[in-house]
């Protein structure tokens, strides 16, 4: 049997109520902020963060290499986070933050 919740219910009170989670880490959500969109990515300092899956490392290897034949970056700096299923460690956020312009990151298994 299905229980409808009643619409006066907020989204988050709806999906408890269905038993589902959300895969956002709130703590990693209220932390982090997407940075102003670039005007252009030509000459700039990419990140390139991967989680240590085999597939994601070759998507952002393509990546990179599309990005860098496209714009001519000035840097590319590849990074692994530790732990896949895990944020990113604050020293590594603050690294690729303070060394690159834009971070692309992938989680292709």
């Amino acid at each position: 049997m299905v229980t409808v919740s009643p619409p006066e219910l907020s989204t988050d009170q709806r999906l408890r109520d269905l038993d589902i989670r959300s895969a956002i880490d709130p703590e990693a959500a209220s932390q982090w902020h997407a940075a102003p969109r670039l005007a252009s990515l030509a000459g700039k300092t990419g990140g390139f963060l991967g989680n240590k899956k085999a597939n994601a490392e070759v998507l952002l290897k393509e990546v990179k290499e599309m990005l860098d034949e496209r714009f001519q970056l000035q840097e590319g700096v590849v990074v692994d986070k530790f732990i896949y299923s895990r944020p990113a460690s604050d020293e590594i956020i603050e690294s690729l933050s303070s060394r690159c312009d834009f971070v692309v990151t992938a989680i292709a298994d």
